[in-house]
């Protein structure tokens, strides 16, 4: 099989929707499966179920978001709201290497009350966790040195609602998004699943009214099918990503490429660390250090910990 080598739960598997009888891609789609990366940063985190769920949903969003833009460097997707959940955090690099976190409010003392309304079988219901805020799609390219932001509000009901406000705001693209995430019995299982219209060629629609019509029914079709799937289906650790797509588009000619893999990997740096350490004043070092002159410096992804001493510190050398 064409996707045999990659894992079925770290990956992005691009796939286009034909017209059967001519074979014309008219839709593009991407499947991000990413339950092994979303259990491995979870796991370093004591996050309450529910906000492990959206933590899942965010990585497995951002995957699916990164691979439909031409990048060397990071996709982040980042909300900010003023509930329980202060930050929700997901980025990508162009290699696959993912990171995420997420931010609480330690006062929250209804948490319970929030997850007892949300239903099992749908994606989860941002406006309890988050409040109001926004949320960013953010490109950052190494190689032009250019960054590209769109930002929507955070007014729900779900991430995937955002993914394509953002699309019908920047590229005016019909979108459909799905998302889900869930905890197994061998861990976290989390999904999201996108489709997008082509546009047809030519601005003055050179392949007349047949194409368009094409492409119209197409999309109709394209959509009431990925409304049909389950969040069962896209959590399902038995059912890999193009046994989903041709199972749920087998009557649009399903095309699928080569499968990109989804990785757990931190990019903190000690130099980094060791470079903010030596901008700071010896007042801020002191408010820093323990009593014995070490400074504990965490890693709010991977949870490493890294400790320095402040008589190593350029501050304090003579």
């Amino acid at each position: 099989m064409l996707n045999d080598n990659i894992a079925a739960d770290s990956q992005i598997l691009p796939f286009y929707l034909a017209d059967g009888s001519s074979d014309v891609a008219l839709i593009r789609g991407r499947m991000a499966s990413v339950g092994q990366t979303a259990t491995d940063i979870i796991a370093r985190h004591a996050y309450p179920d529910l906000v492990g769920r959206l933590q899942a949903e965010a990585l497995a969003l951002a995957a699916c978001l990164s691979s439909t833009l031409k990048f060397d460097g990071v996709f982040t997707l980042q909300a900010k709201g003023d509930g329980m959940v202060r930050t929700l955090f997901a980025d990508i690099t162009e290699a696959g290497d993912m990171r995420g976190y997420c931010a609480l409010d330690d006062t929250a003392d209804n948490l319970a009350e929030i997850t007892l309304a949300q239903p099992d079988d749908t994606p989860v219901n941002i406006v309890p966790l988050m409040g109001t805020g926004y949320i960013a799609f953010t490109v950052d390219d190494n190689v032009t040195g250019g960054r590209y932001q769109g930002i929507v509000e955070l007014d729900g009901p779900h991430l995937g609602d955002a993914a394509m406000r953002w699309f019908e705001n920047s590229e005016q693209l019909d979108t459909m998004v799905s998302c889900a995430a869930g905890k197994t019995a061998t861990g976290w299982q989390a999904s999201a699943l996108m489709l997008q219209r082509i546009a047809t060629a030519g601005g003055d629609n050179v392949f007349g009214d047949d194409a368009q019509r094409a492409s119209d029914d197409a999309w109709h079709t394209a959509k009431t099918l990925l409304a049909s799937v389950t969040r069962r289906e896209l959590i399902d650790p038995d059912l890999t990503p193009d046994q989903i797509i041709f199972r749920l588009f087998n009557s649009m000619a399903p095309h699928v490429a080569p499968a990109r893999p989804v990785q757990d990997q931190c990019r903190c740096d000690v130099q980094k660390i060791e470079t903010m350490l030596a901008q700071l004043s010896a007042d801020d070092i002191e408010d820093l250090a323990d009593p014995d002159g070490a400074l504990a410096i965490t890693c709010e992804f991977c949870k490493t910990e890294r400790l320095f001493n402040k008589s190593d510190l350029p501050a304090f050398q003579s």
